[in-house]
């Protein structure tokens, strides 16, 4: 297994401050990215009337560069969270990473 690994989650908008309270409180976390994206699916009945005129979820996307070692207990912490809400994670491994001197 790789040594860092890059966990991203999708999160719809009301719980994004609660996702960041969680991984600023992280003490294996050094930061993490935020951004948003236009998340676009086939199973528009999920969708409220805005996002299917529009044809997309708005979502807020955070990356964080992990320990593979650690992955196990940011989901854990995330869990209460993500749970209820279903949300959707993915895990991706580092080749290499560091700081242009």
């Amino acid at each position: 297994m790789h040594n860092q690994i890059v966990f991203t989650l999708n999160v719809p908008t009301e719980l994004k401050d609660d996702i960041v309270d969680t991984l600023i409180a992280q003490p294996d976390i050094s930061g993490f990215n935020l951004k948003t994206i236009h998340g676009y699916s086939k199973e528009h009945s999920l969708y409220d009337i805005s996002e299917q005129v529009e044809g997309y979820r708005a979502y807020f996307q955070f990356e964080v560069l992990v320990a593979s070692s650690d992955i196990n207990k940011l989901k854990e912490c995330l869990k209460p969270i993500c749970q209820s809400a279903k949300l959707k994670y993915w895990l991706t491994p580092v080749l290499d990473s560091g700081h242009f001197k």
